[in-house]
């Protein structure tokens, strides 16, 4: 009789957990960076608790540091600190309600995949590696578009470009997100619900209010810009008008 593996415990979750091989097919969710988990993870040893965590998530340091919140450590939290039980990543902008990295006395939030992402990646389309960004690569109130999607990117999120070509994109590939793969920790259950089913029940409505929250924050980030440019062209006909004035 093959002898059961051994369990492990992890201060995120109440129960024990159990190492498991996840498989495509089985269509699990990470409880942890709220992504597809494939391959090594560990479950949780209550069949009634639908709780995963890729292996990676399992091992993740409880604090580090990054090159885009250099004045403060952050602290790995297994949910988030707010009322809402969600955050909205300073990185990419997306909302995520499971594990985050976190600055407790700036309220700067980083999903945990985020964290780990490269300074530089290659795209096929383009010639040059593109460098990880914090913030536009543009100044004086320029609005920075991304040459795959090309939809706006907020000023204060991360991106990557290439200087030489004035060539760059989202944080996230764009070709993924067209094919519907799954958003850097934008849906997911969170922490793991003790119900039967409790991460596959729940999943999809979750899935929707974070890509309603993700639409609106959307809608309103158009209207800063559009009030932006109105403000700007209001500026410009002034000095106009005081322009015309001298000359009479």
């Amino acid at each position: 009789m093959a002898s059961k593996k051994p369990s492990v415990r992890h201060p995120s979750h109440s129960h024990p957990l159990r190492s498991h091989k996840a498989q495509v097919e089985e269509e699990i969710i990470c409880s942890g960076c709220e992504l597809d988990l494939t391959g090594a993870a560990f479950k949780c040893t209550k069949s009634e608790c639908d709780y995963f965590l890729h292996k990676s998530c399992f091992e993740l340091p409880r604090e580090t540091r990054h090159k885009a919140h250099p004045d403060h450590p952050l602290t790995l939290l297994y949910s988030p600190p707010y009322e809402s039980s969600t955050y909205g990543c300073n990185a990419c902008g997306e909302y995520g309600s499971g594990f985050v990295y976190n600055c407790s006395i700036c309220q700067f939030d980083l999903h945990v995949g985020c964290v780990s992402m490269p300074e530089s990646v290659e795209r096929e389309e383009h010639a040059h590696p593109l460098t990880l960004l914090y913030c536009s690569p543009y100044q004086n109130g320029l609005i920075f578009h991304c040459n795959v999607c090309e939809e706006t990117v907020p000023d204060h999120l991360w991106s990557y470009y290439c200087k030489e070509c004035d060539f760059g994109t989202h944080l996230h590939s764009c070709a993924e997100e067209e094919e519907e793969e799954p958003k850097r920790g934008g849906g997911g259950s969170g922490r793991g619900s003790e119900s039967n089913g409790g991460n596959k029940g729940g999943r999809g409505s979750a899935n929707s209010e974070l890509a309603a929250m993700l639409e609106a924050q959307r809608e309103m980030e158009k209207m800063q810009i559009e009030l932006h440019l109105e403000m700007q062209r209001a500026k410009i006909a002034k000095k106009a008008r005081k322009a015309c004035l001298k000359l009479i």
